[in-house]
């Protein structure tokens, strides 16, 4: 009577030990899945990250220099964070977000490791040439994570001509905006705004 109560609850352990194998494996895949997802940045979002940076970074007074290049004359201002025209600057760049789920599946990706410059880079590259934005690389800091660059290409074409634009974004350190613009006539506008900070 006793090996066989003995018997009876070493099958019940075995039984319920199967079944948190099984539940846990099942988180670790769902967890595995998740960090893929993740990895893939399939929902990065330039629109959260410029608001985690805004939220980071608000209120403090530093020094910026503001170049404007524009068909090869070159103009220079000193102004800073707390008095510069943000909105048009996120303008700029909130154009160009593929975080919606409609972009999903629109985009090839790819991520590289290079530890010799301690970095990884994570990059978007559109399949349909009518897509808006056409490239997008994200260069983060191999063992913090922390996005050290932001570089975007993106293109826009009518019935006017076509413009292109490259955006670049390095934290506290450089914004860069350049557009060139191309009439069906053949006429080139070109326009960098090139901010610094100190």
């Amino acid at each position: 009577m006793f090996d066989y109560y003995v018997n009876t609850m070493v099958v019940r352990l075995l039984f319920i030990a199967f079944f948190l194998t099984l539940f846990s494996c099942k988180k670790a895949d769902t967890a595995k899945n998740e960090a893929d997802n993740e990895l893939k940045g399939e929902y990065f979002s330039i629109i959260e990250f410029a608001q985690d940076q805004w939220i980071e970074n608000r209120g403090q007074p530093l020094g910026i220099v503001k170049k404007v290049y524009f068909n090869g004359t070159v103009d220079s201002t000193m102004t800073n964070a707390i008095e510069m025209d943000w909105a048009s600057v996120f303008k700029v760049f909130f154009e160009t977000d593929i975080s919606d789920e409609k972009f999903l599946g629109q985009y090839d990706f790819s991520a590289f490791e290079e530890q010799s410059t301690t970095s990884k880079s994570f990059y978007y590259e559109a399949k349909n040439p009518k897509l808006y934005t056409r490239k997008l690389q994200i260069m983060a800091d191999y063992f913090s994570h922390k996005i050290t660059s932001i570089y975007i290409e993106a293109q826009k074409t009518d019935r006017i001509g076509t413009k292109n634009i490259k955006l670049f974004y390095s934290p506290l350190e450089t914004i860069s905006i350049h557009e060139v613009e191309t009439s069906k006539t053949g006429d080139k506008k070109e326009l960098r705004v090139v901010y610094e900070f100190l």
